[in-house]
C-alpha cells in the first residue's frame, strides 16, 4: 500500500478510513504564541531580502529534521521535495511542523502545491506579510537571486557576474545626483544679474 502513496496522497485510499493516515485527518492548529509570535515578529523586523532569507532557513531547517538529516545542508533550495525524499506521510510532517513554527493552517499537500525549498519559503512569505507590496522589479531580481543560488555548487559563470556588475554600475550612474558646478563653471556661465546675485551671496556686498 506504501507504494501506492509515497509519491503522492492517493484518491483511492483516502476514501478507505482505515487506509488514511491519521494525520491527513486533521489539520493541527497553529501555534497562538511562541514560535509562530516570535516569527512574525523577526519579519516584522527585517529587511525584504532577510525575510526571504528566514524562511527560506526555516522550509530547510524543517524538511532536514523530518527526514533525519543533522544540518539543512541537503536541502537544495530549487531541489524538489520528492527529490529530496519526502513521501506522502513525511510531506504531513513537514506541514504539522510548519504550522506550529508559523501558525498558519496549511493543507496536507503543501509539498505537491509548493514543490521546492523555494516555492515553499515564498507561499509562506505571501501568508505571514500580505501586506508587504514591492515593485514588480524588485521581485524579478529576488527570483534571479534564487535562481543563482539554486546553482550546482553555487557556482556562478564569471560572464554572468560581469554582466550584472555592468548593470549595477550603469544604473548606479543613472540614480546618481548630478555634481554640483564648480565655482569657475558657474561664474562663466552666470549672466550679469547673475554675477551680482553670486557676488552678493558669497560676500555679502555689491
Amino acid at each position: 500500500m506504501s507504494s501506492f502513496t509515497a509519491m503522492r496522497p492517493s484518491r483511492l485510499f483516502t476514501e478507505i478510513p482505515e487506509a488514511r493516515p491519521e494525520q491527513d485527518d486533521r489539520t493541527p492548529k497553529g501555534d497562538d504564541g511562541g514560535a509562530a509570535s516570535a516569527l512574525r515578529e523577526r519579519l516584522a523586523a527585517a529587511s525584504e531580502p532577510e525575510r526571504d532569507r528566514i524562511l527560506l532557513d526555516l522550509v530547510r531547517g524543517t524538511a532536514a529534521a523530518v527526514l533525519g538529516h543533522a544540518t539543512p545542508r541537503a536541502i537544495r533550495p530549487g531541489r524538489g521535495f520528492l527529490e529530496l525524499g519526502f513521501d506522502s506521510l513525511t510531506a504531513v510532517e513537514l506541514r504539522n511542523r510548519l504550522t506550529a513554527e508559523t501558525g498558519i493552517a496549511l493543507p496536507a499537500t503543501l509539498v505537491f502545491d509548493h514543490p521546492t525549498p523555494t516555492a515553499l519559503a515564498n507561499h509562506l512569505r505571501a501568508e505571514l506579510t500580505p501586506d508587504q507590496p514591492e515593485l514588480p522589479i524588485v521581485a524579478e531580481i529576488e527570483r534571479l537571486d534564487q535562481l543563482l543560488g539554486g546553482l550546482p555548487g553555487g557556482q556562478v559563470d564569471d560572464a554572468v557576474i560581469g554582466r550584472l556588475e555592468d548593470l549595477v554600475a550603469r544604473w548606479r550612474g543613472r540614480s546618481a545626483p548630478a555634481p554640483a558646478p564648480a565655482a569657475g563653471e558657474e561664474l562663466q556661465s552666470a549672466s550679469r544679474e547673475e554675477l551680482f546675485d553670486i557676488i552678493q551671496r558669497e560676500f555679502g556686498k555689491s
